[in-house]
C-alpha cells in the first residue's frame, strides 16, 4: 500500500487552520498533523514556527477547538492522524484532557514528550522519573483507546532509536509509541537507519519528514568549530533515499508528516517534498 503524507501544521505558522486545510488538500496532501499547544491571541505582529503560528489548536479549549478542526480537515478531505502536542509526561491533567480530544474526533495518535535533557540532571534519574509518568501516561492511552508518541528529539532523553526504545519497551506498542525523525537525528543520536527501525519494531508509530545540516562556522584557537541549521528534504544530511529504502525493508506502512523548518515559501517546500518523497517511493 502507498504511503500517506501530511502536514505538520508548524511548518505553517502564517496560514490559520481553513488556509492550512486549504493549501493542504490543493497539494494532494492525505492529512494534517495539528499543532496543538497554547494558542498566541492575535493581532500576531510577526508569524513563527514556535512561537505566534497561527496554525494551531489551542491546548486550553483543546476539546472544542479540536473538533472544529477537525470539521475544517473534512471539508478538505484529510484525515488528522496524529496531533502534535507539546505536552510533557508529567502533565497528566493536560496528557488526559488531550487524550479525550483526540478519542472525541477519532484521532488514533498524540505525541507526548519525554523529560529534557540539558546536563543539570543525571539521566538515570530523570529515566525513571519519565518511567514513572509514562506508566499513568500509558493507562490514560489506554482508557481512551489513543497512542501516546515519544519523538525522537535532540535535548530529550530519547534523541535516538536505541534510547527511545529503551523507555517505550516498558510499555504495549498499542499505548505507546514512537515518532521516528531522522532530521532530528542529524543533530543527536544518529544511528544505522535500517538498524533503528528494525530495533524499534511494532514500536515504529509515525514518521517526521524534514532535513538538517552542520555548517563550519570558523576556528576558534585552531579549533572548528560548527552549528547546525535546518534545511530543505533534499539539501540536507539525512539521506532520505537511504531511509525510504529502510522504512520499505522494514515494512512501514504508516504516515510521514513534512515539518520543513528551512526558508522558502511554505506551499513551494511542501509541493517540492511531496513530490521527493513520492518519486523515492515509487522507485521502490
Amino acid at each position: 500500500m502507498p504511503w500517506k503524507y501530511a502536514v505538520f501544521t508548524v511548518m505553517c505558522p502564517e496560514l490559520d487552520l481553513e488556509q492550512t486545510a486549504a493549501l493542504a488538500g490543493s497539494l494532494g496532501l492525505d492529512g494534517l498533523e495539528w499543532r496543538v499547544t497554547k494558542k498566541v491571541v492575535e493581532p500576531i505582529a510577526e508569524v513563527s514556527y514556535w512561537g505566534a503560528n497561527r496554525s494551531t489548536v489551542d491546548i486550553d479549549d483543546v476539546e472544542s477547538d479540536l473538533a472544529r478542526a477537525k470539521q475544517i480537515a473534512d471539508r478538505s478531505g484529510l484525515a488528522v492522524p496524529v496531533l502534535g502536542t507539546y505536552m510533557k509526561c508529567s502533565e497528566l491533567e493536560t496528557v488526559e484532557r488531550a487524550m479525550r480530544a483526540a478519542a472525541a474526533v477519532g484521532c488514533a495518535k498524540l505525541r507526548v514528550g519525554p523529560s529534557s535533557y540539558d546536563g543539570s540532571r543525571p539521566y538515570a534519574d530523570l529515566f525513571h522519573e519519565t518511567l514513572r509518568s509514562f506508566e499513568q501516561v500509558a493507562e490514560l492511552a489506554r482508557s481512551y483507546r489513543v497512542q501516546a508518541c515519544i519523538e525522537m528529539h535532540m535535548g530529550n532523553i530519547t534523541p535516538s532509536a536505541g534510547l527511545a526504545h529503551r523507555l517505550v519497551s516498558h510499555f504495549d506498542p498499542a499505548q505507546v509509541g514512537v515518532i521516528f525523525d531522522p532530521g532530528n537525528m542529524v543533530v543527536e543520536g544518529h544511528e544505522n537507519y535500517q538498524m533503528a527501525l528494525e530495533l524499534l519494531g511494532p514500536y515504529l508509530s509515525h514518521v517526521h519528514v524534514k532535513n538538517c545540516m552542520w555548517l563550519n562556522t570558523g576556528e576558534e584557537d585552531g579549533v572548528a568549530k560548527w552549528e547546525w541549521k535546518m534545511a530543505a528534504v533534499k539539501q540536507g544530511q539525512a539521506d532520505w533515499t537511504a531511509i525510504v529504502a529502510a522504512l520499505k525493508k522494514v515494512g512501514y506502512d504508516g504516515w510521514l508528516s513534512f515539518e520543513d523548518f528551512s526558508d522558502g515559501d511554505t506551499a513551494t517546500k511542501l509541493s517540492d517534498a511531496l513530490a521527493y518523497l513520492k518519486e523515492l517511493e515509487a522507485s521502490l
